[in-house]
Formats: C-alpha cells, sequence, structure tokens
C-alpha cells in the first residue's frame, strides 16, 4: 500500500516535470523579410505582449518567446508583398484548460528600419513602440501601451489599460478609456480624448501648434504644461470642477454659470486649443 501511494505521488509530479521540460524544449518562432524601400508593417497580436522597436538594419525581423504557453495553442498567420509585411499571432480557441498558477503570455518581439509606417493591432496584452519615424496607428484593448521617442504622425486607440507617450515629435491622435494617460512631447497638433482616467501632457519647448487642437477627458483630472512662447488661442472649460491657469493669458471672456469656461490668447494667440473636462480639475502650468 505504501508503494501505491508513492507510485501516486510520483506520476503527477513526473507529468508536471515533463510538461516543464517540453515548454522549455519549444524553439521560438522567427523570421526575418528583407526590404528595399520604406517599409510597412501590419501586426496583429492577441493574448501576447507585443514589443516594435528600430535597429539599424534594411530588414524587418519577428521573434515569438512562447515562454510558458505552447506553440501549439496559437496559429501564425504571415506573408511579405513588396516591401509590405503581415504578422498575425492568434490564440486558438479553447474549450476548456487548467492553468495552475502564473503563467507567461508569449512575447512578439519586432525590430524593423527607423523609417516605417507601422499599423499595431493588440488585444489581451501590452504595447511597446519605440525608435520609429512614419505614420504609426495603434489599436489596443486590455492591455498598457508604452510609446517613446517616435517621430510623424502618431494615432492611438486604447482601453482599459494605462498609456505612456514619451518624446513624441510631429502630430497625436489618442482616443482612451479606462486608464491614466501621460504624454510628452514636441507637438505640432494634438487630438486627445480619454475618459475614466486622469491626463497630464506637456507640450515641449519647441512646440508650436500648425493645425487646431483639442484636449478633452471625462471623469478625471487634467493637468498641461506649455511652453511660454506657445501662441495659441485658448478656450478651457470644466463641467464640475475649477481652472488654475499658471501662464499670462489676455481674457476674451470668464463665465462661472453651469461651470466654469475661459477663453483667452496666449503670446497673441494663434492655432485655436481647446481643453475641456466634464468632471475634474483643469490645471495649466508653464514649463
Amino acid at each position: 500500500m505504501r508503494l501505491l501511494r508513492l507510485f501516486a505521488i510520483a506520476v503527477p509530479a513526473l507529468s508536471l516535470f515533463a510538461v516543464s521540460a517540453a515548454l522549455a524544449a519549444q524553439s521560438d518562432w522567427q523570421k526575418s523579410y528583407p526590404v528595399s524601400g520604406k517599409p510597412s508593417l501590419t501586426v496583429s497580436t492577441g493574448d501576447a505582449s507585443t514589443e516594435v522597436h528600430s535597429c539599424s538594419c534594411r530588414e524587418i525581423r519577428i521573434r515569438v518567446q512562447w515562454n510558458d504557453r505552447h506553440a501549439d495553442d496559437y496559429t501564425v498567420s504571415e506573408f511579405q508583398s513588396g516591401d509590405h509585411v503581415n504578422f498575425d499571432l492568434k490564440e486558438k480557441p479553447q474549450h476548456f484548460g487548467i492553468h495552475v498558477g502564473m503563467h507567461r503570455e508569449p512575447h512578439v518581439m519586432v525590430e524593423t528600419p527607423g523609417e516605417l509606417d507601422l499599423e499595431a493591432r493588440t488585444s489581451d496584452g501590452s504595447l511597446k513602440v519605440y525608435g520609429v519615424n512614419g505614420t504609426i496607428a495603434l489599436h489596443t484593448s486590455d492591455g498598457s501601451v508604452d510609446v517613446s521617442d517616435v517621430s510623424g504622425a502618431v494615432r492611438l486607440v486604447a482601453s482599459d489599460g494605462s498609456i505612456r507617450i514619451h518624446n513624441v515629435t510631429g502630430t497625436l491622435e489618442s482616443k482612451s478609456s479606462d486608464g491614466h494617460v501621460t504624454i510628452d512631447g514636441k507637438l505640432s497638433g494634438v487630438q486627445v480624448h480619454t475618459s475614466d482616467g486622469a491626463l497630464e501632457l506637456t507640450l515641449a519647448e519647441g512646440s508650436q501648434l500648425t493645425t487646431s487642437s483639442r484636449i478633452e477627458a471625462s471623469d478625471g483630472s487634467v493637468k498641461i504644461r506649455l511652453p511660454r512662447t506657445l501662441a495659441a488661442d485658448v478656450d478651457i472649460h470644466t463641467g464640475d470642477g475649477h481652472i488654475d491657469c499658471q501662464l499670462p493669458l489676455t481674457m476674451n471672456g470668464y463665465n462661472s454659470g453651469g461651470g466654469h469656461n475661459i477663453r483667452g490668447r496666449l503670446n497673441a494667440g494663434g492655432t485655436p486649443l481647446t481643453i475641456h473636462t466634464s468632471d475634474g480639475n483643469v490645471s495649466i502650468a508653464a514649463l
């Protein structure tokens, strides 16, 4: 009987060891795509973290590290047409499954030339992009977003995750919900909307708006830092909060009925800059 009990204990232990050994033995999926001109990339991932960054190379390199998951749980679809590469990683439908303890999701690493037009879509996993220049379109759900040292035209739609956009140059459009948003960079145009989360935005020295810009938040405070040299026609509104503007503003109007509204000019005015929040304070300070 004692031998039977020892056998009953040993078999599950050996099974777990075999599974661990099988996972450790998995090889990363990887492939390189040579390009000649300015490349474009469409990447879509689910239940995996994704990272895209530049390299000193004339090819796009994609690598999937499976970590604690099994390659058979996912479907990889990819193709190249000229200088365009399309990559798709999706988890297969799971009718049932048992996961003991925490497991690490796969990690998708993409290296590209510095000049790149990028479209990235992720779900249930974080997204990180840095060091590229071009038209950048990002769409995420249920995961944090970290974008840094990029330039060009950046568009982001995100939900359920924090957002950090650092040292961006060019124009930015960002729409997000349910997460703290931090943005800084040298921008010529900005369209930012966030709901259910605080927003911090810094326009770096040398920023000068050339297109009408708008910053909106609902259910969250807005903190903005601007260079003293910025010229703009400013319209500030909060529905349920107060406004604190520390920059010298030539007032065109003030209205405290049904909320608080301030209109004025920074440095003789210029491109319209609208700042609206429905349920939160607005703070505007100088760099």
